[in-house]
C-alpha cells in the first residue's frame, strides 16, 4: 500500500482533496450569495452513493479535456515513431547543448505570455511533448523541463492580462474596465517570471552530474534508425512551424483587441457560393473564426495532422493505429490525475459550502478587509480549480459588497488563484504537468516553496498598495 501511494502520489493527494469536499458538506451548510446577504439552505450531505454518482460525472462533464488529452498523446506517439521527426528532435537539441540556461528561460518566457493572453490554456499543451522531448535530449532535469512549459503557464496564470478565461472573466463578470488592472497584472507577470526564473537558474547551474539523469520523455522518442540517407526533417519542420501559427492565432482574444479581420474572412469563406450554394459551407462545416476556436475545434487538428502522417508519409494504417493506442494508454495517466482534479470542483460546485465558510471569514471584521478577501480567494481557489468557479462562488460578492474597491478585488483573487495554482492539489496546469513529467509532488514543492513565500509577500505588498 505504501508502495501505491509513492507511485501514485498525485492521484492520492487529488482524492484526498475530493475527499475533504465531500466530508465539508457533513458540517458546512451549503448556500449562495444573493447580493450581499448569504442565504442558507442547510446541511446536504455527500453519502456513498452521491459521491459515486458524482466521481463518475466528471467524464461527462469534462469529456472534451478527456478526449484532448488522448488525441493528443495518440498523435505524438505516432510522430515520435517518425525517423524525420527524430533526426528533426535530435538536430535542435545538439544545437542548443550547452545553452540550457537560456533555453529554457525563452521557453518559460514564451509559455507564461501565450497563457496571460490566449482564451484556453488547454490548447497551449498540444506544444509541450515536443518541447519535453527536446529538452530530455539536452539532459535538463525534468523539473527545469516543467518549469520551461508547464511552470509558463503557471506564471501566465498569475499574470494573466487579457486572457478571457483568466483576467478577463474577473474583469467582466466583476464589472472592471481591463485598463485599470492592465499596469498591476502586467508588474506581477514581470516579477514572477523574474523570480521563478532566478530559482530555475540556481537549479541548473547545480545540475552539474549528467551521469544520474533521469528520462521524462514520455513519448520516448529515439534516436532515428541508421541508414545511409538521412531522414527528410522539412515536412516536420514546415508542419510544426504551420500547427504553432494556426493554434496561437485560433485561441488569442482578437475581439477584445476589436480586430476583425479575421471573423470577416470567415464570414466571407463560410459564405462563399456557386450557384447560390455555400459549397464551402458543405464541404468544412460552418468553420469558427480566430479568437473564437474552442477546445473541439483544435482535436480536428490534430487528427488531421495524423491523417497526413499517413497518407504523405505513407505509414500503414495498422501501424498508426497501433502507435496511436500506445499514445493513448499513456495518456491515461494524465486523465485519471486530470479527473480527479475535476471531481473537486464538481463536488464544491453541486453542493457549494464555499460561500458559507466565506461569509463566516469575511465576517471576522467589519467592511472591507483587504488580507481577509485574500485569505477567502485562497481558501476558495484551493477548491475551485478554475477562475470562473472562483467568479461564480464568491467573487461576485465581493465585487457587490466592497463595490467602491472592484478593482483591488479583480487583482487579489487573481493573485491569489495565481499563488494557489502553483502548490494546491486542485491546480490543473500543476498537476497534470507533474504527472506527465513524473514528478513527485514533494519534489516540486522542495524546488518551489521559496518561490511561494516570494510571491506571498510581494501579493501582500500590492495589495497593501492597491487597497
Amino acid at each position: 500500500m505504501k508502495k501505491f501511494f509513492e507511485k501514485y502520489d498525485l492521484i492520492k493527494l487529488s482524492g484526498i482533496m475530493v475527499l475533504v469536499s465531500a466530508l465539508l458538506t457533513w458540517f458546512v451548510p451549503i448556500g449562495y450569495f444573493s447580493g450581499t446577504e448569504f442565504v442558507s439552505q442547510g446541511l446536504n450531505r455527500i453519502g456513498i452513493s452521491t459521491f459515486l454518482e458524482y466521481s463518475l460525472l466528471g467524464i461527462y462533464y469534462f469529456s472534451v479535456l478527456v478526449t484532448f488529452l488522448f488525441v493528443l498523446g495518440g498523435f505524438y506517439q505516432v510522430l515520435s515513431k517518425r525517423a524525420g521527426y527524430r533526426q528533426l528532435v535530435m538536430n535542435i537539441s545538439e544545437k542548443l547543448k550547452g545553452c540550457e540556461i537560456p533555453t529554457v528561460l525563452v521557453i518559460s518566457l514564451i509559455f507564461a505570455i501565450l497563457c496571460s493572453l490566449t482564451n484556453e490554456y488547454f490548447p497551449l499543451i498540444a506544444f509541450i511533448p515536443f518541447v519535453i522531448s527536446i529538452l530530455n535530449k539536452m539532459k535538463v532535469d525534468k523539473i527545469s523541463a516543467f518549469v520551461a512549459t508547464f511552470g509558463g503557464l503557471l506564471v501566465g496564470t498569475i499574470g494573466s492580462t487579457f486572457s478571457t478565461k483568466m483576467a478577463g472573466e474577473l474583469t467582466s463578470k466583476l464589472g472592471v474596465e481591463a485598463a485599470d488592472v492592465l499596469t498591476t497584472q502586467t508588474i506581477l507577470f514581470v516579477l514572477a517570471f523574474i523570480l521563478l526564473a532566478a530559482f530555475t537558474i540556481i537549479r541548473l547551474r547545480n545540475q552539474k552530474d549528467k551521469k544520474k539523469f533521469e528520462e521524462y520523455d514520455l513519448f520516448e522518442v529515439g534516436a532515428p534508425t541508421e541508414s545511409k540517407k538521412a531522414p527528410k526533417t522539412w515536412p516536420y519542420v514546415m508542419g510544426i512551424i504551420l500547427f504553432v501559427l494556426v493554434t496561437v492565432l485560433a485561441y488569442l482574444p482578437w475581439s477584445t483587441w476589436e480586430i476583425t479581420i479575421f471573423e470577416d474572412i470567415t464570414m466571407w469563406i463560410n459564405d462563399f457560393r456557386i450557384f447560390k450554394v455555400p459549397i464551402m459551407t458543405y464541404v468544412f462545416g460552418e468553420l469558427l473564426p480566430f479568437g473564437k476556436w474552442d477546445i473541439y475545434t483544435i482535436q480536428k487538428v490534430i487528427v488531421l495532422a495524423t491523417v497526413f502522417i499517413h497518407w504523405f508519409g505513407r505509414v500503414p494504417l495498422g501501424e498508426v493505429l497501433e502507435s496511436y493506442g500506445q499514445g493513448v494508454k499513456k495518456s491515461s495517466k494524465l486523465v485519471a490525475v486530470m479527473l480527479a482534479v475535476y471531481t473537486i470542483i464538481i463536488f464544491n460546485y453541486t453542493f457549494p459550502v464555499l460561500p458559507a465558510i466565506i461569509n463566516w471569514i469575511t465576517g471576522w471584521a467589519e467592511g472591507f478587509n483587504s488580507m481577509l478577501v485574500y485569505l477567502g480567494s485562497l481558501v476558495t481557489s484551493a477548491f475551485a480549480v478554475e477562475v470562473p468557479y472562483v467568479v461564480t462562488l464568491t467573487g461576485s460578492y465581493y465585487a457587490t459588497a466592497f463595490a467602491e474597491v472592484k478593482s483591488a478585488i479583480v487583482l487579489i483573487i487573481q493573485m491569489a488563484f495565481g499563488l494557489a495554482s502553483f502548490f494546491v492539489p486542485s491546480s490543473i496546469i500543476l498537476m497534470v504537468g507533474l504527472s506527465y513529467l513524473d514528478i513527485k509532488y514533494k519534489d516540486w514543492m522542495k524546488f518551489i516553496w521559496k518561490f511561494l513565500l516570494a510571491i506571498l509577500v510581494i501579493s501582500i505588498i500590492i495589495i497593501l498598495i492597491i487597497a
